[in-house]
């Protein structure tokens, strides 16, 4: 008797063209793939001796790590079945205009049992998380996070580094709050470390938190010096619940955070915790007039939560600031003193009333 026809294995694949050398596309790809699986708890080392982790259990190994070409994973998926072995592989192909990127998952039929059973996981487990990722909604999520609101990804890094809008600010809250060898910050939402590194110079010692991993290995990096001098330590924590000790730090500051905090009350209580009695409080946010401007474009904007100005004096009072109170500061003497591009100089010449300066100190009741 004629043998039945053999059923093809299962698979599944992902494809993409990317404008990039097949080598900045295996660098670039393997790099964020590390940091998307590990933002979803899911350990990638990368390498020919790497693997792959979810909570001490192993889920993958590499095969074959051949760069600019090719990467394959000998996958466990269902620790319900442990000899069924799938394989994932990462392709890189020159094509006209960049690379092709196609990721590919074969095998796994036992796994499902019946075929369409199988239909489903694709369906549901697959597809269905790719479009949704593609809706207006979830689109703009990632690109606020990504840019902003948890920022990662290299053009972050490199924004983060040197974030040029923010300089004026950075003058305008290190004026606020005179700082001295004595003191010692608190810096929540501190990005990657730009207004530590001009902090720092004062001779305090600080401490800050950011709940972008990224952002805090890049902070840690650039104030490298204070970090091992054991001036600086970077914790990485949400703005709600501060790992940090009660009346610790003679000052705290925040710039460009306030908008997207899902607890902005919690945050600021949090903040007042951490102060010694009268410690000084010193936050920036920006204001309607940056919408549609560098500063604060779209889809970020329609993210960001603005305040008005007695709105943001009565968040603060009812976290403890008594004496809580907004200023409009114009930061284009700031932004010229700088000697910032003429193009940055205009935005905040244009914009006279586009930030808060927020003033408080803790006081005893």
């Amino acid at each position: 008797m004629p043998r039945a026809p053999r059923k093809a294995p299962l698979s599944v694949q992902v494809a993409a063209v990317v404008p990039l050398s097949r080598t900045e596309a295996f660098s670039v790809t393997v790099e964020e793939l590390k940091e998307a699986l590990g933002r979803l708890g899911v350990e990638f080392s990368p390498g020919a001796k790497g693997g792959v982790t979810e909570r001490g259990t192993k889920v993958g190994e590499v095969e074959a790590w051949v760069p600019r070409e090719r990467v394959r994973l000998a996958w466990h998926p269902a620790p319900w079945k442990p000899d069924e072995a799938t394989t994932v592989e990462l392709r890189f192909e020159d094509v006209p205009g960049g690379t092709k990127v196609t990721v590919e998952h074969r095998g796994g039929q036992p796994v499902f049992g019946e075929a369409n059973e199988a239909a489903g996981w694709v369906a549901g487990g697959a597809f269905a998380p790719f479009l949704r990722s593609l809706t207006p909604s979830a689109l703009g999520d990632w690109v606020t996070d990504r840019a902003a609101r948890r920022p990662s990804g290299r053009r972050a890094r490199d924004v983060y580094s040197d974030p040029v809008y923010h300089r004026p600010n950075f003058a305008l809250l290190l004026e606020a709050l005179e700082l001295g060898p004595k003191d010692r910050l608190l810096e929540v939402g501190c990005g990657g470390g730009a207004f530590l590194h001009e902090a720092l110079e004062s001779g305090c010692r600080a401490t800050a938190v950011d709940h972008s991993p990224e952002m805090v290995r890049l902070a840690r990096e650039g104030n490298r010096e204070a970090v091992d001098a054991g001036r600086l330590e970077v914790i990485e924590a949400e703005a709600s619940q501060l790992p940090v000790p009660g009346d610790t730090f003679t000052c705290a500051v925040s710039t460009g955070v306030l908008g997207f905090l899902p607890h902005p009350l919690e945050t600021l209580q949090e903040v007042h915790r951490a102060l010694v009695m009268g410690g000084r409080f010193a936050l920036f946010a920006g204001t309607r007039e940056l919408v549609g401007t560098p500063g604060c474009p779209e889809p970020i904007a329609a993210r960001v939560r603005f305040y008005e100005d007695d709105e943001l004096e009565q968040l603060a009072r009812s976290a403890g600031f008594r004496d809580a109170e907004v200023r409009r500061p114009d930061l284009t003497r700031y932004a010229v003193a700088l000697g910032l591009p003429d193009e940055v100089v205009a935005v905040f010449r244009g914009n006279s009333r586009g930030g808060q300066l927020l003033l408080g100190h803790k006081a005893r009741l």
